[in-house]
């Protein structure tokens, strides 16, 4: 078994590898390829622990989990791999930094079956972690010509501009929500905004929204108007949005008649932008398909590139052993 670490995740994959395994991981949903278990948590007094389960076929054949406990100090991330035919424990994978891949290539995908052909400016409230791994994903679907930036503290946002500004596309900071939505083609939210904040009135014709913030009932960035702007809403896992999507379950029952899961658009079973015109929503949770995937690409590198630390498990059970 491998122990591999956050900074071999990201020395091993690049955010065109997640893209394209993101992606395999859908079109595998769709085909029943995969299943994927909403997320579970266990809430005390200043600690939720967190876990997504599921199992892909394909060419990946691991089953898994991503486990991670967020407390007041923050959160710590790890991917447990299984080899679906050995039964074995193939890998345990810090996770922070798949966890932004994973997170920025669903959108670049969702992105890339959603938008218009020719969106080339990028609205993004947020200056955080997943912000920046949202423009590097978006980055490679999208031919952009200007980045609209917005965060909550100015300085923040003029040091996400600097940062774009040095891969080499034009960035500018604004002031108010509004105006990081209006002539945009596509609009990223990656806040932990608990209030919606985002009025259907900021969005126009045409413009596909990736809603990434949050992923509790209670929360949300799009305030209901503006779900209800939507022709599509696409997401992960309808079954988990059911319980986690705080921007859905806020606008009430009219929302759920658009929601259809990302796969069926990936696979072709439904149009993601229906007009020109057509304002399109995907609203992020964050799945274990797209984890797993995306862990089994690291460990596949990781063997050819000898990464990680091999580590000797000893817990083995065959059948018929008693406990």
């Amino acid at each position: 078994m491998l122990l591999i670490r956050e900074r071999e995740v990201d020395e091993l994959v690049s955010f065109d590898d997640a893209i394209k395994a993101v992606e395999d991981g859908f079109k595998l949903l769709a085909s029943g390829g995969a299943v994927n278990l909403p997320r579970r948590r266990a809430v005390v007094e200043g600690a939720v622990l967190h876990a997504l389960q599921g199992v892909v076929l394909g060419e990946y054949r691991v089953a898994g989990l991503k486990t991670y406990l967020s407390t007041r100090r923050g959160a710590r991330f790890v991917v447990v791999l299984f080899g679906l035919d050995s039964g074995e424990p193939l890998a345990v994978i810090e996770a922070d930094r798949l966890g932004q891949l994973r997170t920025g290539a669903a959108s670049a995908v969702a992105t890339k079956y959603m938008a218009r052909e020719d969106s080339s400016r990028l609205g993004i409230v947020g200056s955080g972690v997943q912000a920046r791994a949202q423009f590097d994903a978006l980055s490679r679907v999208l031919k952009l010509e200007l980045i609209k930036v917005i965060s909550r503290t100015r300085e923040h946002a003029e040091d996400f501009a600097r940062y774009i500004r040095s891969k080499g596309f034009d960035a500018v900071v604004v002031g108010n929500y509004e105006e990081v939505c209006r002539g945009v083609d596509v609009l990223v939210t990656a806040t932990s905004s608990k209030d919606p904040f985002i009025k259907g009135s900021y969005l126009g014709l045409g413009l596909h929204v990736n809603a990434i913030g949050s992923n509790w009932s209670n929360r949300a960035e799009l305030m209901p108007d503006a779900v209800l702007k939507a022709d599509v809403i696409a997401v992960d896992d309808l079954a988990q949005a059911r319980e986690e999507a705080g921007d859905l379950i806020m606008a009430g029952d009219a929302a759920w008649f658009k929601a259809i899961p990302l796969a069926d658009i990936v696979a072709g079973r439904a149009k993601g932008r229906p007009t020109d015109s057509s304002v399109t929503i995907f609203k992020s949770l964050g799945i274990a398909v797209e984890d797993l995937v995306l862990a089994k690409l690291v460990y596949d590198r990781a063997i050819k590139e000898g990464g990680g630390v091999e580590v000797e498990f000893r817990g083995v059970y065959r059948r018929g052993d008693k406990f």
